[in-house]
């Protein structure tokens, strides 16, 4: 036996001089380049923290709006990490519009949805905003895992869907590999290798870059492909149960659906996989918004204050229905 072992690890060195050798080779001609321009800098951010009241420009509105944040940068001033026994802490997942793009503090869905538990009786019920601008489901893997999980949710509205369907030259993804973020390449270590990279990349499995630049709308790649879309799903689930949470999978809604249709189908499916709550409210928005200015004449993609209200309504109402949340007293 150990004569055919010997053999085998003979037989290896080979494959193992010719792999490193590819590997040198890709990396001195810096394979993989970037060939386009990314959204964002980086494919991690958050608000600064400890904003008090600054103004953000709403530039298709020309106006500008305030904005607060608490020590983690979170649209959440004045709450903390630590919960009080006894207290129930709802946490809204999502990209802008969960953040309130565009309106005050007191007027995004989170701290309109406090203050329907406030008045409903449910003085135990906090609400924590971890909705930031142009957030993915990728990156809100990462700020789950590096801030959000502290809080100790109880229920969390997982309602990434907005910019996930969003196409873009490169994936959420690909920018993480081409910058070769450690955050994200510590833990896919077969990222770091430009052989595996490349072989992938051949094969049509990882996009390393757009097969067509975006314009108006078309061509590019989603930022977040319907697979990964799928496991970062399953990991937010997974992560929100480890600690006890209840996760629910939020279809958050839009003027009009439009280019998010696929991923909602593939969040109604998750959720009946996964055996947990899901709540589209895009149906009801649509009509409510034929029937009312529910969304900003200039920027249709973010809803008015009017219109975070209704959301805060109808997720107030699920929640209390469904028996998420218990009242006190």
């Amino acid at each position: 036996m150990s004569g055919l072992l010997r053999k085998i690890a003979f037989s290896m060195v080979p494959v193992a001089v010719v792999g490193a050798a590819a590997e040198l080779g890709l990396r001195s001609a810096g394979w993989p380049q970037v060939t386009e321009t990314f959204e964002h800098n980086t494919p991690f951010w958050v608000t600064d923290p400890d904003l008090n009241s600054k103004a953000f420009p709403h530039k298709e509105e020309k106006r500008l709006f305030k904005v607060s944040s608490n020590a983690d940068g979170l649209r959440a001033s004045g709450q903390t990490r630590a919960k009080s026994e006894g207290t129930i802490r709802v946490m809204t997942l999502g990209c802008s519009t969960t953040f309130g793009w565009g309106v005050a503090d007191a007027e995004t869905y989170p701290a309109q949805l406090a203050e329907r538990f406030a008045s409903g009786g449910y003085s135990h019920v906090e609400v924590i905003n971890g909705g930031q601008p142009g957030y993915t489901s990728f990156q809100g893997r990462w700020l789950w895992d590096e801030t959000l999980r502290h809080y100790s949710p109880d229920v969390i509205l997982l309602g990434y869907v907005v910019q996930d369907a969003r196409k873009a030259a490169y994936s959420d993804k690909s920018q993480a590999v081409l910058q070769g973020d450690a955050r994200f390449l510590k833990d896919n270590v077969l990222y770091k290798s430009r052989v595996y990279l490349a072989l992938r990349s051949v094969l049509g499995d990882f996009q390393v870059k757009a097969k067509e630049r975006p314009q108006n709308g078309k061509g590019g790649v989603y930022r977040v492909p319907p697979p990964d879309y799928v496991d970062n799903l399953r990991s937010l689930v997974t992560s929100a149960e480890s600690i006890g949470a209840t996760a629910v999978l939020f279809g958050f809604p839009l003027e009009r659906g439009g280019y998010t249709e696929a991923h909602r189908k593939i969040l109604k499916a998750a959720a009946a996989e996964l055996e947990i709550p899901w709540l589209d409210l895009q149906p009801r928005m649509e009509q409510a918004s034929r029937e009312a200015q529910l969304y900003f004449e200039n920027d249709r993609g973010h809803a008015n204050a009017a219109g975070n209200a209704k959301i805060a309504d109808w997720v107030f109402e699920y929640l209390v229905s469904e028996a998420l949340v218990d009242q006190q007293g």
